[in-house]
């Protein structure tokens, strides 16, 4: 396996299970199940580290919800420096 295929990889890995556990109903303040694009959308502008986001992170997700996102900056972040030194 090559190095690009490894990293691409590993990125779609990280935004899957970003995205499972942002659907979770613990990470919504409402405490229901969350809709799987706006998990998918959610998880995959904070690893790609862009900003983007559908809905208000700081009302709608919970302080867990948050957690998540903001490891999943951090895996992003180190992530893309990775990938750029190699």
């Amino acid at each position: 396996m090559t190095v690009s295929r490894s990293i691409c990889l590993g990125f779609i890995a990280v935004i899957l299970t970003g995205t499972l556990l942002l659907m979770m109903p613990f990470s919504t303040s409402s405490g229901h199940w969350n809709n799987w694009i706006v998990a998918l959308f959610t998880s995959t502008s904070a690893v790609c580290v862009t900003g983007h986001v559908v809905v208000d992170t700081a009302t709608y997700f919970s302080k867990v919800g948050q957690g998540i996102i903001m490891l999943l900056i951090q895996v992003g972040g180190l992530g893309y420096m990775t990938a750029t030194n190699l």
